[in-house]
This record gives C-alpha cells, sequence and structure tokens, in this order.
C-alpha cells in the first residue's frame, strides 16, 4: 500500500507491470510450478514428529497374546455363510465378554441411481471401569465375505475386557456397505441429519466424546505390510499427531508401512513424487478413499490401516497385528485433552516426512501472483490515470458501463446452476447424455458474443475472479487448488491477441483445461502411473461411475467436490470461453491511431493534458 500512495513509484509500478508483463508472469509461474514439485525434496519437506508427549508411542507394553483366541473364532466365523448367522454370533460373543451391544438397521436412498441400500450396524461398548464414560475410542471395520478384522477384533476384546487400566471407553463398530454404514451409526449417534437420503434408527445408547478412530480391514490374516489412508471427506486430514503414531508403531512392531499406492518408502525424490501424487489425487477429489474418511466431519481423527500380501514374502499374521491395534488404542487412551497441539494442514510425500502449510503456501502464492501480476497489468492499459493516488488510481477512471461485466458472470453461475439441477434429477443411465449436453450449451455459448470495446477490463475481470476462486478453494483443499491452477493459470495467461491460427489453439488449449475435461485426464494420469493394471477395458463405464459417485457424494456424504464444480470453476471457465479477444493486427493499429507527431501540438498524453487543466484551474 506504501508503495501505491506513493506517485513516483506508482508510475514506476505501472510502467514495469505494462512494459514487462509477460516476464514477470512467467517468472512467477515458473517459480510456484517448480516449488510445488520441490515438495518431494528431503530439503524442503521435513521429517515427521509428535508434538503431543502424552500419547507416548512405543512406551506402551502390550500384551495381546490371543492370537490362539483368533485363530479359533476366524474358524467359527468363516464356517457361518448367512449373513443373519454371522449377526448372531457376533452379537453373543460381544454379550459373552460383558459388553453393551446394540445393533442399527439404516437405509441409504441413492439419488442418482435410485437403488435403496439396507443393512444393519453392529456395535459394542466397554466402558471403562474408573471414569464417567466422558470419553471414547472407536475401533471400526466392515462387515465382508473375506474379512479377518471380526475375529480380531473379538479376541481383542478378550483382553480389553479384563483389564482395569482404560480412562476412555472402547467402542466396537462392525458395519455394513462401508462408508454408508458407517455414516449411517455417527449420523445417529451425534443425533444430528447430514443427509436426508440416509436414515437410521437411533442409536440406544452413547458414550463420551470420541476422541479417536481406527478402521482396520483385514482382507488377509497372513501379511507383508500395512497400507494406511490418512485422507478425509473434502480434502481434509486427520492430526499428524496420529499419523505419526501409527508410523512409530509400526516401526517397533518392525511392519512395513505405507501410504496408499506408493511403491515404497525409501525416501528419494522419485518416490516421494509418485506418493505425494497419490495422496493429493484422493484429497483433490475430496471422495471417500476409505471409511475412515467419515470420522473427520464430526471433529474425530481417525485413520485407515489395511494387511496387504506379497507372494510367498508374508511373515506377519495375528499376533503382530493384534499387538499393533492394541498399542494404538493404548496410546490413543494415554491421551489427556483433544488432539490440539500438532498440524491439520500438511502434505505427505511418504509416511515419514511431510510438507506443512507455511511451506506449501509459498509456492501456491507464487503460482496466483502470476495471474495477478496479469491482473494489474490489463488494468493499467485501460486508461487508469498514473498520477492519481491511492486508492483513486484504480478506481477514477472506470466507467458506471463496465457493471457489463457483472452479466457474463450471472449467465455463467446459470450455467452451473443448470448443470446441478438437471444431473441430480435424472438417472445414471442419462448422466453422461447431461454432461455433454451442458457442455456444449456452454461451448456454443460463445457464438452469441464478440469483441468488445473494452476487451482488457473483461479480461482482468475474469482473471481476478480467477485468483479469487484459488484463493478460496486453497484455504479448503489445497490438493484441488494445486492440481486445477497448474494448467489453468498457464492457459489463462496465454490468452492473448493473436492471429486467427494462434486463436484456434488457444481455444484448443481452452477446451483442455475444461474442469471436466481435467477429471478425465487426472483420472487417465492417476491410473497410469498407480494403477497400471486397470488400463484394460472399457474406460466409459468406471469414468461414468466416478462421476456418479461424486455427485451422489454431495447428496448423502456431504462431498462438496460437485458444488465447486458447478459454482466455482465452470463459471470462471465459461467467462474465460465467452471472452473475445481482437485480432493482433486490430490491436496495434489502435495504437498507431493513437499516437499523434509532437510537432502537431498535440503530442501529449492524457495525463500531462490532466495536469495542464489542473494548473489552469
Amino acid at each position: 500500500m506504501k508503495l501505491l500512495l506513493n506517485r513516483s513509484r506508482a508510475k514506476k509500478l505501472q510502467k514495469i507491470l505494462t512494459s514487462k508483463d509477460k516476464l514477470i508472469c512467467a517468472l512467477l509461474y515458473v517459480a510456484g510450478v517448480v516449488g510445488i514439485a520441490l515438495f518431494a525434496d528431503m530439503r524442503v519437506n521435513q521429517n515427521s514428529f509428535v508434538s503431543e508427549n502424552a500419547l507416548l508411542p512405543g512406551y506402551v507394553v502390550t500384551k495381546y497374546q490371543q492370537q490362539s483366541v483368533a485363530v479359533s473364532l476366524n474358524k467359527e466365523f468363516s464356517s457361518l455363510h448367512d449373513k443373519t448367522m454371522r449377526d448372531q454370533w457376533i452379537i453373543d460373543q460381544f454379550t459373552g465378554l460383558g459388553l453393551e451391544v446394540y445393533t442399527q438397521n439404516f437405509t441409504v436412498h441413492r439419488p442418482i441411481t435410485g437403488d435403496k441400500i439396507t443393512g444393519d450396524n453392529i456395535y459394542a461398548i466397554y466402558r471403562a471401569p474408573k471414569v464417567a464414560s466422558t470419553e471414547a475410542i472407536v475401533f471400526s471395520t466392515t462387515l465382508k465375505e473375506s474379512q479377518f478384522a471380526v475375529p480380531l477384533m473379538i479376541s481383542l476384546c478378550h483382553l480389553i475386557s479384563k483389564q482395569t487400566i482404560w480412562a476412555k471407553d472402547v467402542i466396537f463398530l462392525i458395519s455394513e456397505k462401508e462408508e454408508y454404514g458407517i455414516g449411517a451409526w455417527l449420523q445417529s449417534y451425534h443425533d444430528i441429519t447430514t443427509s436426508p437420503y440416509i436414515t437410521a434408527s437411533p442409536v440406544l445408547a452413547h458414550s463420551g466424546a470420541i476422541q479417536a478412530a481406527l478402521h482396520l480391514d483385514m482382507p488377509v490374516y497372513s501379511f507383508q505390510r500395512l497400507r494406511m489412508y490418512v485422507e478425509a471427506i473434502n480434502g481434509q486430514l486427520p492430526d499428524i499427531d496420529l499419523v505419526v503414531l501409527v508410523r512409530q508403531i509400526c516401526r517397533q512392531e518392525r511392519i512395513e508401512l505405507l501410504l496408499r499406492n506408493a511403491p515404497h518408502d525409501i525416501g528419494d525424490f522419485t518416490g516421494n513424487l509418485l506418493g505425494l501424487h497419490a495422496n493429493m489425487a484422493w484429497q483433490a477429489a475430496g471422495r471417500v478413499s476409505f471409511p475412515s474418511a467419515l470420522y473427520h466431519p464430526y471433529n474425530i481423527h481417525a485413520v485407515g490401516v489395511q494387511t496387504e500380501s506379497v507372494a510367498r514374502r508374508n511373515k506377519f499374521s495375528w499376533q503382530h497385528i493384534g499387538r499393533f491395534t492394541e498399542s494404538v488404542l493404548r496410546s490413543v487412551n494415554n491421551l489427556e485433552e483433544q488432539f490440539h497441539t500438532a498440524y491439520y494442514f500438511y502434505l505427505m510425500p511418504c509416511v515419514q516426512r511431510f510438507v506443512c502449510l507455511s511451506v506449501y503456501m509459498i509456492p501456491c502464492g507464487l503460482l496466483l501472483a502470476s495471474t495477478a501480476a496479469k491482473v494489474l497489468s490489463l488494468w493499467f492499459q485501460c486508461g487508469t490515470k498514473s498520477d492519481v493516488v491511492g486508492a483513486k488510481m484504480f478506481f477514477s477512471d472506470i466507467d458506471v458501463n463496465t457493471i457489463d461485466c457483472v452479466y457474463p458472470l450471472i449467465h455463467a453461475i446459470l450455467f452451473g446452476l443448470l448443470n446441478e439441477i438437471a444431473t441430480s434429477l435424472l438417472s445414471q443411465s442419462n448422466m453422461l447424455y447431461v454432461l455433454v449436453a451442458t457442455q456444449v450449451a456452454v461451448i456454443s455459448s460463445v457464438v452469441f458474443t464478440g469483441v468488445r470495446e473494452d476487451w482488457r477490463l473483461h479480461q482482468a475481470f475474469v482473471l481476478l475472479l480467477h485468483v479469487l476462486t484459488m484463493v478460496l478453494l486453497c484455504m479448503l483443499n489445497i490438493s484441488l487448488t494445486i492440481f486445477y491452477a497448474i494448467p489453468t493459470t498457464l492457459v489463462y495467461l496465454l490468452q492473448v491477441p493473436t492471429t486467427k491460427v494462434g486463436r484456434i489453439l488457444q481455444r484448443v488449449l481452452l477446451l483442455a483445461v475444461n474442469p471436466l475435461v481435467l477429471v478425465v485426464l487426472y483420472s487417465y494420469l492417476y491410473v497410469f502411473l498407480h494403477l497400471p493394471d486397470q488400463l484394460q477395458g472399457s474406460v466409459l463405464g468406471p469414468l461414468l461411475e466416478h462421476a456418479t459417485s461424486v455427485i451422489e457424494s454431495k447428496y448423502t456424504l456431504g462431498v462438496w467436490t460437485w458444488s465447486a464444480y458447478c459454482y466455482l470453476l465452470l463459471p470462471v471457465w465459461a467467462l474465460q470461453w465467452t471472452l473475445h479477444l481482437p485480432d493482433v493486427s486490430e490491436v496495434k493499429e489502435v495504437v498507431e491511431e493513437g499516437e499523434i507527431s509532437p510537432s502537431d501540438g498535440q503530442g501529449i498524453s492524457k495525463e500531462e493534458a490532466v495536469d495542464g487543466k489542473d494548473k489552469t484551474e
């Protein structure tokens, strides 16, 4: 602001931004992209650590020796194939150990497909013997055909029910239908309605405030390593203390721990870059990556763990996963207050290292600053007086007719509103046609617009909206901001007056950064890098399933990714698409006509004319 209030400095700033705008924008953009890529470098990220000393990770003396009990329970559980018999067997096991056991039924109405999902949740509460049930820990799993976590959970209950060291209640939750079952149970436990599409019976017994949750998926009981899932819905993350707790306990038990689809955890640049991309991709999508993602909206920090088998290399079994689970629960039991001392905003290239908020915001700021510099350059080219200081320098020459900039914005928002309403009312079979129709409607709207006399002002307005949109998303979902801002910022900065051939190329690039097209391209990139085995077969089916899942998650699980697309990303892109820029030859002609020879006595600038008029008065 001090720079703008100084008249001479303001003139220098205007001269630099108008004459060197391309160089400044290019340098800022390259610096931002390079800075983001350096997140994988070990000199930029830092080693993760525990901020809450009360957790005491790795110092708990584990007493789990119930592996024989788990094997016996697994044989009994595997012999039951009827759902009713399995549910009753689980209830009898918990009841025999003295726990409070309850069931809950739920129904999920899928708004797009029209299907109805029904299921039952079974939950048992172990009451801490020396406290008044003011706090609780959740240990959850899902009921599947091949699920060894249920016998492990019951075997752990054999140990916990005999101990008196617990300061928090332990809730054992076995849900059906994965995220839908856990979402229904959490909705009823907190006695709130987060989605009208989920109806569930009330929870008959409560415990205290849930401090943390551990979700275990155990498709195999003999495993080589564990996969950890930390992403919650809408790109949120749990307190990093809980993540580090799981890592340190795995290290103590000598169990290899990896993040999601990371190939390894060596810590080299390439491995960190792939791991960072895999985790940021799921954060950007905002979808449910694991059932543990449903706890975060209720201010419950949770992580998910899954056993993974490697042919002829499995060396861990019931004993190791039992000790791991007990150690995690007992460490959280030591917590004297809620998680609050560590980081909530971070990025993880691997389980051992992370990038904190103060580091990753700098490259993002540089990336957005490239667009902001272009906005100022265009503004100064609109005829603004450079000799007026303060806020007048920015608003003195704006004509009232420039309010016409708002009209295209209203039209673009209406396109987004139409897109959301149409997709929510139609079935899955018509979903693809609706998405294509809305995109065609936006693209064809360009024929109804033309080159405006104040095209610089309109372009500055569109780029300013782009910056503000990215700043808003940056505070909500940093991964979505990075994945969307890198290609769109580059293409938007390339929208300059050019020849007809260049304009065609600009239109092609704009189509390539359409939000829906970017989803397809990033989906292909994710599968190519992390799931190459799934590249074979039809592509249209998985893409339609992904779109349906994102839209349905908005109504059933509270994921706002689709709303951000309809009300933020698509309108700004539509404004940029309908913006007509003049031919480069026309711009040169305007400049040449405005240049008058000084010998005519009229070769003075607008600013000099204003100064002369003021002196005469």
